[in-house]
């Protein structure tokens, strides 16, 4: 009996081997792959930044690439971390509904607070349930940006504005 059972999982090791062996050789056989390179830039005293593609290759027809802008203190990359609306990367080459090849495109954010962000680059395929990450996420630091909002955390200050404000409307 003992000798069956280590038959048995010889055979399922062999398996598996050759199976992770495929997918080292051909990664579409297992899953969909978008490979390619990108260039991430805050555009100084804009206030915006801007991600180039060039390379995009896919293996099944492509849907979209986008950029996303995240604190710069994040660890983690998701919802809780994200900063503004992630912006459309668009181009010629980059066509929806077809597998690309050696596709280029260039997309620009919304004007950011001055500061420092992470910007992460991400694709999906046809049949993606979640976006790929062909690309590292990069540091950008914006200059020439929007006002910061939230105003002064001193609540003195606060309440000066505030009683100004409505002043002014009395025309005090």
């Amino acid at each position: 009996m003992a000798t069956r059972t280590t038959h048995r999982l010889a055979a399922a090791g062999t398996l598996a081997g050759l199976s992770a062996l495929a997918l080292v050789v051909n990664p579409a056989i297992g899953s969909a792959a978008i490979t390619g390179g990108a260039t991430v830039q805050a555009n100084a005293g804009a206030g915006t930044i801007t991600t180039s593609i060039t390379g995009l290759n896919t293996t099944k027809p492509f849907v979209k690439c986008e950029g996303t802008v995240y604190r710069a203190d994040a660890t983690v990359l998701d919802s809780t971390t994200k900063v503004g609306q992630s912006y459309l990367v668009v181009g010629d080459t980059m066509v929806a509904g077809q597998v690309l090849t050696n596709a280029s495109g260039v997309g620009t954010s919304a004007v950011f607070p001055e500061g420092e962000y992470q910007v992460r680059t991400k694709c999906k395929e046809e049949g993606d349930t979640d976006y790929q990450d062909p690309i590292a996420s990069v540091r950008v630091t914006v200059t020439g940006g929007a006002p910061a909002t939230g105003g002064s955390s001193d609540p003195g200050a606060f309440v000066k504005d505030l009683l100004g404000s409505v002043l002014g409307i009395f025309g005090s």
